[in-house]
């Protein structure tokens, strides 16, 4: 009886052994949450990742005089293609009035925005000047 009251007692840290790794084992394999997005902001992030929409600013007028006309170009986001015509204008009018905000406040940019739900992010291209419509390339 003593022998197997010492075998027995001898087996306890193995067996706690593995149940720990058994443990172990279960918690590494069990699903947990996963969070899409994480965004310092207010708003509530859909599972729909945000749009990303490219613009330039472009010169207007071809001769150069006295004044700088300058204009936004948009690349359009692939959102706003299937939308309702309203909801289409106040979109793009929403865009454009962030890119101009954008513009005059250079330290507010690089933000997410939401129109309807829908996120948005601005990308600035540089205008290289090289346009194919205005010198006429092919």
């Amino acid at each position: 009886m003593n022998d197997t009251k010492r075998l027995v007692l001898s087996m306890i840290p193995k067996w706690i052994a593995v149940a720990i790794i058994l443990g172990l084992v279960v918690f590494n394999f069990a699903e947990g949450q996963e969070l899409d997005y994480y965004v310092d902001s207010e708003f509530e992030l859909l599972p729909i990742p945000p749009e990303l929409v490219p613009y330039q600013i472009v010169p207007l007028d071809p001769v150069p005089d006295c004044r700088l006309e300058m204009g936004i170009q948009l690349i359009f986001p692939q959102s706003i293609a299937n939308m309702p015509e309203p909801q289409r204008e106040e979109t793009l009018e929403i865009i454009y009035k962030r890119v101009a905000f954008e513009i005059s406040n250079p330290d507010k940019t690089a933000g997410l925005f939401q129109v309807d739900g829908r996120m948005y992010h601005l990308i600035r291209i540089p205008y290289t000047g090289a346009s194919t419509k205005f010198w006429g390339w092919n």
